[in-house]
């Protein structure tokens, strides 16, 4: 760098300098103020604006090398090349041309980069040919390194001008942006001139064509202002006439704005003024406007649809009175379509208040609904829809059938049955009549649903609708309460034979088998009647009585019919007290287990206890499980009472010697839970006894309500290694089709049985011994139960029995008497022997 400083201080005349700095300043000035220009303007404007502001920092950057070179003295004779000096001239207003258009037209962020650095190679290039022009006799040599600071130096502070131009846009960033475009210019010359020593040869010659540099100074000097002048005065009445052009513009552009703001609202009051006619004529409602003298406004294609109105009563202006009168007349409405019968409704109507909404159902010759909805305009006037309703009514009356009737035999369901009795009740007090109300209950028919399935079940439930039907008078009301319950009202002069005549004619027609197309069934039914008002005067009572003397019904064998008592109501309030005793005897803890031993019929020794429950009531004392476990299974508390019996009786289990094993009953409500299977493995886990210890005992009665379900839920409890009996064996039908199914660890042979073993009717003693002598061959643990003598125990012996359990060994005892029992085992084996 010292050598440039030396360059400029040493070798260049001052005052030239100056002058070279002035020339490039004002080109800057007029180049950045044209290129302002060329931003504002557009398409091919700003191509020629582009132009001239290429052309003109062009010039000056030629201009100011050649002042510049002016005042370089080197201390030889200079001279410079018209050709090269001229391409020079061409070639810095080409490049820096290009270096314009490309930061204006470019809209990327590298716009004025890539700009500054074409318009550096543009000073450059100048720059460099200018200096191939020069002649001089001497040779010349180059310091590269500042050759490469130059043309850096002139693309760097280019870029900083196009950046500081493109963003600021007022005399300000004019100026700056000029400074800038300045210093690019000076600096890469006094650079590269810093780069150039002339080593004096008296052997070179300079061109006879060489410029003369005085000659060359004041030419440059002179056109490079004159024109940069020009220039510059252009550019600022070019501003002044595009400011007035600009307020012209935007004048003419407000008025073509207003011109078009107008057109857009008149297009948008069109288009609202089609879309409300579209939106009116596409409505599902007939609408129709008139003003105050009951005269036609507008109506909608829907209105004039619905009532067949011709062209001409659709104009405006049209009667009211002549549009109703065609509706008449054409027949439209139901009714009289003569005159006399128009005038009559339009009088009619004339006199509805026409200043309130109003709303009225017109029913039209065809079966269509049509409400009508009026609404008064203020000043007079109304405007009318019009609705087809008929689906919707068909679809109330069809949802209203269907929330009182029953889906699967489209019998009244619970709900009509009580409107329709609280209307019959309301007239057996007007004295004459009395109602009787049936309640019927379908036997055996969750036997059909279990074995058949479902389908069957309800193909059953349709024929028994219709045989109800078929048996019963007009007058008759018949309603499904749902499942298998189904209710019959009738009125009844004589209740006590017609009542009964009535229960016995339905008896007799469901006793009749069912054809139900793969299958032939027969079921029967147990009927309870209750008389009103002699039983109840609302419908709960009478349903209430109806229900009781059915479950009397019931109660006495099925296939029957009971006429409601009194006692029944006492019966059954019994019933309820004992059902909350029983709830309150749980909470309370009341029930407590009584455990009856098995002995092993070889030795005599015990093997195990059956827990029995027992359950002691403070006031009515001890109540015998006959009384209570039938009502618990009704009322499904034999579920929590069962999950009770299995964890104390696991519980207990668990102090006795790990030989002696506990059994425990299931009831069919258990299997019908899904918790029976955690329950015995939670009541195995808190006792700790192993699962081969528990022996669960289920009846015939247990499976038969739904085999499948059992079995399964049976095959889980075997796979956690508890042992399944089968209890009560020989006292029913499926026994053996039930062992077949499934492999049960024992088979428990009825006491029925055993007891007959001892009795004197030879018959009944072969046949006992014979359901012994097979139970035993089924290869299974056999015990007998209800063991009372001693010949009984020798003939189950001989038998090959493996064990028994009666009053003979002992009756059942309370969990305290255990401990004791099994010390004394081994003397009770001696005494069995």
């Amino acid at each position: 760098m010292f050598r440039v400083f030396s360059c400029l201080t040493v070798e260049h005349d001052f005052r030239l300098v100056v002058l070279a700095g002035l020339v490039c300043f004002v080109a800057s000035i007029v180049a950045v103020s044209i290129f302002h220009r060329a931003i504002a303007a557009r398409a091919r404007t700003r191509l020629i604006w582009i132009a001239i502001a290429g052309a003109a920092i062009g010039y000056g950057i030629w201009a100011t090398h050649f002042v510049a070179m002016l005042a370089y003295e080197p201390g030889v004779t200079t001279g410079y090349g018209i050709v090269l000096t001229a391409l020079s001239l061409a070639t810095a207003m080409l490049l820096t041309s290009g270096g314009f258009g490309v930061a204006v037209g470019d809209s990327g962020r590298w716009r004025a980069a890539a700009g500054g650095v074409i318009i550096g190679g543009g000073i450059a290039s100048m720059h460099y040919l200018g200096m191939w022009a020069l002649e001089v006799p001497g040779r010349v040599a180059w310091s590269l390194d500042l050759i490469f600071v130059s043309i850096i130096l002139g693309m760097c502070l280019g870029y900083a001008a196009l950046a500081v131009a493109i963003r600021y846009q007022n005399y300000r960033g004019t100026l700056a942006a000029a400074v800038l475009l300045t210093l690019a210019i000076v600096s890469h010359h006094f650079t590269a001139m810093g780069a150039v020593q002339i080593m004096p040869d008296p052997t070179r010659a300079t061109g006879a064509l060489s410029l003369s540099p005085a000659v060359l100074a004041l030419a440059i000097a002179g056109v490079a202002l004159s024109v940069l002048g020009m220039s510059l005065i252009g550019v600022l009445a070019d501003r002044r006439l595009a400011s007035r052009t600009a307020k012209f513009e935007e004048i003419i552009s407000q008025l073509s704005d207003a011109r078009q703001q107008l057109e857009d609202s008149q297009q948008e009051l069109q288009d609202q003024t089609v879309r409300l006619d579209t939106a009116i004529n596409h409505m599902v409602e007939g609408l129709c406007m008139f003003d105050a003298e009951k005269r036609l406004v507008v109506c909608n294609e829907r209105y004039a649809r619905l009532y067949r109105l011709p062209p001409e009563l659709l104009r405006t202006g049209t009667s009211h009175t002549d549009i109703i009168r065609h509706r008449i007349v054409k027949g439209i409405l139901t009714g009289d379509s003569s005159e006399g019968a128009a005038e009559q409704f339009i009088s009619k109507l004339a006199a509805l208040p026409f200043d309130a909404v109003s709303s009225r159902i017109d029913e039209f010759a065809d079966g269509r609904l049509i409400r009508v909805t009026r609404q008064p305009m203020t000043g007079g006037g109304w405007v009318a829809t019009h609705l087809d309703v008929t689906e919707q009514r068909r679809s109330e009356a069809k949802i209203t059938h269907m929330a009182q009737h029953d889906a699967l035999t489209d019998l009244p369901n619970r709900v009509l049955l009580r409107e329709r009795m609280e209307h019959a009740i309301a007239v057996t007090r007007n004295g004459g009549l009395d109602l009787a109300v049936l309640m019927l209950d379908l036997d055996r028919f969750k036997e059909v649903n279990d074995t058949l399935g479902h389908p069957a079940g309800d193909s059953l439930l349709r024929a028994v609708a219709a045989r109800l039907r078929e048996c019963t008078t007009e007058t008759a009301l018949i309603a499904r309460l749902g499942g298998d319950e189904f209710a019959v009202i009738d009125y009844v002069t004589n209740p006590a034979v017609e009542a009964a005549a009535l229960a016995e004619n339905i008896r007799k027609a469901l006793c009749e088998p069912f054809d139900l197309g793969d299958h032939r069934v027969t079921v029967g039914t147990s009927i309870g009647i209750a008389i009103a008002p002699r039983d109840g005067n609302d419908s709960d009572v009478i349903m209430k009585s109806a229900d009781l003397a059915l479950y009397s019904a019931k109660s006495g064998g099925r296939g029957a019919f009971r006429f409601f008592e009194p006692e029944l109501d006492e019966l059954m309030h019994a019933r309820r007290n004992l059902e909350r005793d029983m709830r309150d005897a749980l909470a309370g803890r009341q029930f407590e287990l009584h455990y009856q031993p098995f002995v092993s019929a070889a030795t005599g020794k015990t093997i195990g206890f059956e827990a029995l429950l027992r359950w002691h009531h403070p006031q009515r004392g001890l109540v015998l499980p006959s009384e209570f476990i039938p009502l618990a299974e009704e009322t499904g508390l034999i579920v929590p009472l069962g999950e009770w019996v299995l964890r104390t009786a696991c519980a207990e289990a668990a102090k006795w010697p790990a030989y002696v094993r506990i059994a425990i009953n299931l009831s069919p409500a258990q299997f019908r839970s899904t918790e029976l299977v955690p329950v015995v493995v939670g009541a195995l886990a808190s006792s700790g006894i192993a699962p081969h210890r528990l022996e669960l005992e289920v009846t015939e009665t247990v499976i038969m309500h739904d085999s499948d379900a059992v079995f399964a839920v049976l095959a889980q409890l075997r796979e956690l290694g508890v042992r399944i009996a089968l209890d009560d064996f020989g006292t029913g039908y499926s026994s053996l089709s039930f062992l077949q199914r499934f492999p049960f660890d024992k088979v428990k042979i009825d006491r029925s049985f055993v007891g007959e073993l001892s009795s004197a009717r030879a018959e009944a003693h072969h046949l006992a011994r014979a359901v012994v002598r097979f139970a035993v061959s089924l290869g299974k643990t056999t015990t007998a139960e209800g063991v009372e003598t001693k010949e009984q125990l020798d003939i189950l012996r001989e038998e090959g029995c493996a064990e028994t359990q009666g009053y003979y060994f002992s009756r059942p005892m309370p969990a305290s008497d255990i401990a004791t029992m099994l010390r004394e085992d081994s003397g009770a084996a001696i005494r069995a022997a």
